[in-house]
C-alpha cells in the first residue's frame, strides 16, 4: 500500500511539471497588453481605452491609406473608427492629445500650391478628418515645413513650423523658425505672433563695440509698421537678459518712421556716447514697432523687436 501511494506521489509530480512546462511553452491568452501589430503607425492609451493608428492599404504616389482603431480590453478586439480613412505619406506624424483631439501630419513639408494642405484633425476621437487650414501669406515661399506635432501650452494649441529662405543681404539661406496657434482645436491655424512679419537684425561686416548699421525690415504684404530713433541695449547675464547700465542719459528725437510692406531700412547706431565700448559678451538692442493706424499709441498696441549680437 505503501509503495503504491509513493507511485501514485511521483505521477502526480510529473503529470504537474508537465503541465508547467505547457503553460509556459503555450501561455493562455495573455493578460498582458498588446496593441500593436505590423500595421499600426501610431498607438496611445488614455485610461481603459486604447487608440491606435492602423495601415490599412497603399496608395499609388508611394501614399498609405489609414484610420483609427479603438480597444477597451487590453487589444483583444479593436473597432474601426474612421468612416473614411485618410491618406498620408510614407513619412507620416501622429498624436492624440486627448481622447477626442488628434491630427494626422501627411508630410512635414506643406506646398503654397497644395494651399498648405496636409495636416489632418479629427474632434471626434478618429471618427471623421478635416484639412486643417494655415493661413499664411509669404509671396518668396512655396514650402512650410512643419518642424513637430502640435501640442498644447498654457492651455493654446501650437504648432511648430518653419520656412528655408535667401537672407536678407543675399549671402546664403537660413531656416527662420515661428509657432502657429489654433483658436478652434486645430481647425485653422494663424501665426501667434501678429508682428511677426517684422524683425530687425546686425547687417554683416558692420559691428564694431561702439556701434553697427541694423537693417529693420517689413515681411508683411499688407500692414505697414512705424518706428522711432529710441533704442536700448541688454546684455545676456547667466542666461537672462538684463537692460545695459548707460554711462550717459538717453536723449532721442522723436519723428515716426513709415516701413511699408515688403520694405527694408538700414539704420546707422553708434552707442558710445550712452554706453561707451561695449566689453566682450552677449548683447541685443532693442526696439519698438506699432502698426501705422494703431492709434493713440499704449503699451498694448507696441511690439518690442530684437537684434542680438556678440562683441
Amino acid at each position: 500500500m505503501k509503495k503504491k501511494l509513493i507511485i501514485l506521489f511521483i505521477i502526480l509530480i510529473i503529470i504537474a511539471s508537465i503541465i508547467c512546462a505547457v503553460c509556459l511553452l503555450f501561455p493562455k491568452n495573455k493578460e498582458t497588453e498588446n496593441y500593436e501589430d505590423e500595421n499600426t503607425l501610431y498607438v496611445i492609451k488614455f485610461d481603459d481605452m486604447v487608440l491606435r493608428f492602423e495601415r490599412y492599404d497603399y496608395s499609388l504616389g508611394q501614399n498609405q491609406l489609414v484610420g483609427v482603431e479603438k480597444t477597451t480590453d487590453n487589444g483583444k478586439t479593436y473597432k474601426k473608427l474612421t468612416t473614411e480613412p485618410i491618406i498620408v505619406s510614407m513619412e507620416p506624424q501622429f498624436v492624440f492629445l486627448n481622447k477626442k483631439l488628434g491630427f494626422a501630419i501627411s508630410k512635414p513639408n506643406l506646398t503654397k500650391s497644395n494651399n498648405y494642405m496636409g495636416l489632418h484633425v479629427t474632434q471626434d476621437g478618429g471618427k471623421t478628418f478635416t484639412n486643417s487650414i494655415i493661413n499664411y501669406d509669404n509671396p518668396s515661399i512655396d514650402i512650410l515645413t512643419i518642424d513637430d506635432i502640435p501640442y498644447k501650452e498654457d492651455n493654446i494649441l501650437k504648432l511648430p513650423c518653419s520656412i528655408y529662405q535667401i537672407k536678407e543681404d543675399d549671402s546664403g539661406y537660413e531656416d527662420v523658425k515661428f509657432i502657429f496657434t489654433s483658436l478652434d482645436n486645430g481647425l485653422t491655424w494663424n501665426l501667434s505672433d501678429e508682428f511677426a512679419d517684422v524683425n530687425i537684425r546686425v547687417k554683416n561686416d558692420t559691428l564694431t563695440n561702439v556701434g553697427a548699421t541694423f537693417i529693420l525690415t517689413n515681411k508683411s504684404t499688407t500692414e505697414t509698421y512705424v518706428y522711432g530713433n529710441p533704442y536700448y541695449l541688454e546684455i545676456k547675464e547667466n542666461g537672462n537678459w538684463h537692460k545695459l547700465e548707460t554711462i550717459n542719459q538717453l536723449y532721442f528725437t522723436l519723428p515716426a518712421y513709415n516701413l511699408t510692406p515688403g520694405q527694408s531700412k538700414e539704420i546707422d547706431i553708434n552707442w558710445e556716447y550712452c554706453y561707451g565700448k561695449l566689453k566682450s559678451g552677449i548683447y541685443r538692442l532693442v526696439k519698438d514697432v506699432s502698426r501705422s493706424g494703431d492709434e493713440p499709441i499704449d503699451e498694448s498696441k507696441i511690439k518690442y523687436i530684437y537684434a542680438e549680437f556678440e562683441i
